[in-house]
This record gives structure tokens, sequence and C-alpha cells, in this order.
């Protein structure tokens, strides 16, 4: 008959260690389907988990369920911030050279009515360079026109502010 006990403490243990019936069953030397069938009362533990299974709970008992937070990691969060501002550095420039490539691009779009009108008059077939020329400058408005502009803008503003709150917290540990 299996033990009550351990159909209530397998659950426990594994709530309070955050884990799995996989991975209690590898701490136990027993299958994910073992651990389930003692969890539900099918089966009892097996013995050569008893002492794994009575180390886990011994700990379970011994440690606070809220322990200290470890030290803040400072070099590799320093190193996130400076990441972060890096980043941002690199996207405004590449951000400052966005607007030139637009403005190609909108001047080909602009310039479609005219060229057609002189090309394709009377609803004649436009030149096959016309369609590559047109379709050129809208895949180029798609990677740097207003749109994909104000997107790098947001990614820029979230990296700035994702290195201030590093700073902040970098700051706030010194105190």
């Amino acid at each position: 008959m299996p033990s009550p006990e351990a159909t209530l403490l397998l659950p426990r243990l594994r709530a309070h260690f955050n884990l799995s019936q996989e991975e209690l069953g590898y701490c136990l030397g027993l299958s994910r389907t073992m651990v389930s069938q003692v969890e539900r009362g099918i089966r009892p533990l097996p013995l050569p988990a008893a002492l794994p299974q009575a180390a886990l709970t011994l700990a379970l008992h011994r440690i606070p369920a809220e322990t200290e937070p470890e030290a803040l990691d400072r070099a590799a969060l320093h190193k996130h911030q400076r990441a972060c501002q890096h980043r941002a550095e690199q996207l405004t420039y590449a951000l400052s050279l966005l607007p030139a490539r637009a403005a190609w691009a909108r001047r080909r779009l602009a310039a479609l009515p005219v060229l057609t009108a002189a090309l394709a008059p009377a609803g004649t077939a436009a030149p096959a360079w016309l369609a590559d020329f047109t379709a050129g400058a809208r895949a180029e408005l798609a990677r740097s026109g207003s749109t994909a502009q104000a997107r790098l803008r947001g990614r820029i503003a979230g990296l700035l502010a994702e290195a201030a709150a590093a700073a902040q917290e970098l700051a706030a540990e010194t105190r």
C-alpha cells in the first residue's frame, strides 16, 4: 500500500523546489511515470528513492521559504548597460542615414505618373524596368521610410531606457 505521506510530500517537494515530475524523478532515480504513480497513490515510493527524498524533505524543512536574494553582479549589469548604450548609438547612426534613402525612394514614386504618361501613353504597356524602378522604391520605403524610422526611434528609446534602468540599479545598490 502506498504511503499517504509520499503521495502528499512529492508534490510539495516539486512545488517548493520548482521541479517537474521528470526533474524530481531524476533526483530520486525514478522515471516521470513512476513519480506520477507515487503522487497519485498507485505505487509506493521505491526504497532506493527514499534517501534522496528524505534529503530533499530535510532541505525543505531547514531552509526558509524566502531566502535572501543573491548579490547583484555589478560587472554584468554594467556591461549590459554599456551594450545597450552602444547599440543605441549604432542605431542612432543608422537612423541618421534613413531619411536620405527614403527621399530618393519617394522621388521615384512621385515621378511614376510622369514616367508612366511619357513611356506608356494611352494604356500601352510600360517598359519592364519601370516595374523594377517602382518595386525598388517601395522596398526601400519599407526599409527606411517613416514607419521604419518610427520603429527605430522606438527601439533606440527602449535601449536608452534599459541602460538608464541599469544605471539606476547600479546607483541604488551602492547606497
